[in-house]
């Protein structure tokens, strides 16, 4: 399976100071402070629940090509923000994940994107020998392309049954957490998609690289390969697959309840993790991967993100010590620079 990583786009970096990106900073104080933030829940927030399905998933309709089975749709998640996470076992026994913002008229879900295409639609039920128990049989008609390869899931028209389980949304008084549980957006104005900073441990010198947003169909993202230019430039030491990972582009952040997932633009597969914060405080994260099969010598179990809030922004910061071709080491911060739209 293919490594997928945050790496440098998250993954190069938690944040030595704000002072490194102050003049992307809307106070009137000069940057020096952050101010109190408490974003309100997103609206459709009560509706996040995973929905498991029955026998261990719905199979596909699509056989892989050389293989005497199909990929099986475990579950997925509608989170706080109404994207709709899929999980995936493929015919390898490997995890895939797919997020995607569908548009919600009543119970149906529809999709339209490079990504998914078709429609989930939720019928509640009441089990004959369950009393009062209401449960829910979901009716699939839609289609993920993973890396353009089409896989289908469909259903008879009754649906299939389902398991629903609410995600508690954070509490309002739990300021930090309500905040961050959303789907994040890159900044679309004149300000950097993310900051850069490199500390060179032999010379004691820094330096700052600022990256931009890429636009492609009217569509923004942050293009990784920005940052794998600027790694090679810099003669860091990188093998094939970590320059594959960092050819792809980000189209979004979605933090929920307990998981944190990266949204990329080519199909290939998302990445997901389980986060906790790792101070009272809570302006810093802890990722645990979903699977371990996606980590590397930057990003892994032990990976902390920093969080900071600004207004309707959130700069993630993440750290990673390296070393190039020639021995030198690299201290690395990236701040990946977000935005919430309602």
């Amino acid at each position: 399976m293919k490594k997928n990583f945050f790496y440098f786009a998250f993954a190069a970096v938690a944040a030595i100071s704000l002072t490194a990106c102050s003049s992307d900073d809307d106070s009137n104080d000069g940057g020096s402070t952050t101010p109190a933030v408490n974003l309100p829940r997103p609206a459709n927030a009560d509706n996040a629940a995973v929905y498991t399905f029955a026998g261990g998933g719905v199979t596909s309709s699509t056989t892989v090509q050389g293989e005497e089975h199909a990929p099986v749709l475990n579950s997925l998640e509608v989170t706080e923000s109404e994207q709709v996470l899929f999980q995936i076992t493929q015919v390898d026994n490997t995890p895939f994940y797919v997020i995607d913002r569908p548009t919600v008229v009543g119970n149906t879900f529809t999709f339209n994107s490079d990504k998914v295409k078709g429609t989930v639609q939720r019928i509640e039920r009441v089990a004959a020998t369950r009393q009062g128990i209401v449960e829910y049989a979901l009716i699939l008609n839609f289609t993920i392309y993973q890396a353009g390869t089409p896989i289908e899931f469909k259903t008879p028209s009754e649906g299939v049954p389902a398991t629903k389980k609410p995600t508690p949304a954070p509490s309002t008084s739990d300021i930090n957490t309500t905040s961050l549980v959303r789907t994040w957006n890159f900044v679309t104005d004149d300000l950097p998609a993310a900051t850069f900073d490199v500390h060179v441990a032999s010379s004691n010198t820094e330096a700052f690289k600022y990256f931009y947003t890429t636009t492609d169909n009217q569509k923004v993202y942050f293009d990784l390969e920005q940052i794998l230019d600027e790694a090679l430039g810099r003669n860091v030491a990188l093998s094939k697959t970590d320059r594959d990972d960092l050819k792809r582009k980000i189209k979004n952040i979605t933090v929920t309840a307990d998981e944190f997932i990266i949204a990329y633009a080519d199909g290939s597969g998302d990445d997901v993790a389980k986060w906790s914060w790792t101070d009272d405080q809570k302006t810093t994260m802890k990722i645990r991967l979903k699977d371990n099969k996606m980590g590397n010598k930057f990003f892994n179990n032990d990976t902390t993100i920093g969080v900071e809030f600004n207004g309707k922004r959130c700069n993630l910061k993440l750290m990673v010590l390296f070393a190039d071709d020639n021995g030198e080491e690299w201290k690395s911060s990236l701040t990946v620079h977000m935005q919430y739209v309602e």
